[in-house]
């Protein structure tokens, strides 16, 4: 009875110990936090189908529509490893920030994309191949323009363009039922911050968050918490939007957008502190919306050399007396070679 007793006080204190004779641990097992597993790096938050207002009238419909307008932000990965996020401008072009995206610019191929699929959850998005990685401007080499503890971020010019391998698949209206992938559209560059502001991240709003960074959320801004930039940063360092952290998040998300309403108007940069204010800094796009359109533009033989690189190769008229030249509807062409339409 006593070698019960004691096996069954063992058995619950170890129950959470998984102690392995061929490695020799016995390290605490990790304890999620998820209760269904994720079919991708990244996560989004769940909504529920417009429909269900008229039954379900006691939810947080608000909050649910508001989750419902995560699915303009992509996740960015290399490896095993999350990077950060990205706005989805169309099926071929996103906008995120350059710091994190620094490092990797060696690898550029080995990047991947996840947006949601067609499936419309939250946990079932579909992966993309990344085709080119644009700085709009080189990374500033002066001291006086870096930051951080090792001094290795500019946040100057903080802002690229990603170029999709694949054709994302986006929905061509706003969904409503279903969690569709879709696309947020560039502000003007006289345009004004409008009331509905919001940012969103997969990394920031609590130190598990950041750790952890791969659950896409969002967070709400108001305009009077809006304040002078040159108070706390020096202006050569670029244009940007500053706002007062009152919620005390821990950081700024990695690339994530700031939205006034459906249109982007910013890119998370980076978080200073002055005496007991938290201020976080993105980077104002309104400054940059033409080297925005230059970057994004793609040539006619850039278009046929990644969009249909089997279609690129002309063999000549002795090969194949240039049957492999296929006829593409000029709607596409246009569509790609202006993703983000043509400027009158």
């Amino acid at each position: 009875m006593k070698s019960v007793f004691v096996w069954c006080m063992l058995s619950n204190i170890l129950s959470d110990v998984s102690g392995y004779w061929d490695t020799g641990t016995t390290t605490l097992e990790y304890k999620r936090t998820d209760t269904v597993p994720r079919q991708s790096f990244f996560r989004w938050q769940i909504t529920q189908p417009e429909y269900l207002s008229a039954y379900f009238y006691n939810w947080d419909w608000p909050e649910i529509r508001r989750r419902r307008r995560l699915n303009v932000v992509a996740g960015i990965s290399i490896d095993m490893l999350n990077l950060g996020v990205a706005s989805l401008l169309n099926k071929r072009t996103l906008i995120t920030s350059a710091n994190y995206l620094d490092p990797w610019l060696n690898r550029q191929r080995d990047l991947r994309i996840w947006a949601l699929g067609r499936q419309g959850d939250n946990i079932s998005p579909y992966r993309y191949r990344v085709w080119r990685v644009t700085r709009l401007f080189p990374k500033s080499l002066n001291p006086e323009h870096w930051h951080g503890p090792r001094g290795v971020h500019s946040p100057r010019h903080d802002v690229s363009i990603i170029h999709s391998l694949d054709m994302i698949y986006l929905y061509g209206t706003p969904p409503r039922r279903y969690h569709y992938a879709y696309r947020t559209f560039l502000m003007g560059k006289h345009s004004e911050l409008g009331t509905d502001l919001w940012f969103s991240g997969s990394g920031y709003e609590y130190h598990t968050h950041v750790r952890e960074n791969y659950k896409i959320f969002f967070g709400l801004v108001t305009r009077d918490t809006v304040v002078d930039c040159s108070k706390y940063l020096p202006k050569w360092w670029g244009k940007f939007i500053c706002f007062k952290n009152l919620h005390r998040y821990v950081g700024v998300p990695n690339g994530g957008g700031l939205y006034s309403s459906d249109w982007i108007t910013g890119i998370g940069c980076f978080e200073i502190r002055y005496n007991q204010d938290k201020i976080m800094v993105f980077t104002d796009l309104r400054y940059y919306m033409d080297y925005v359109h230059l970057q994004a533009f793609l040539y006619s033989g850039q278009y046929y050399e990644y969009a249909y690189p089997q279609w690129g190769a002309r063999y000549g008229t002795f090969y194949d007396s240039n049957y492999n030249d296929p006829y593409i509807p000029w709607w596409m062409v246009q569509e790609d070679q202006y993703p983000l339409g043509k400027k009158k």
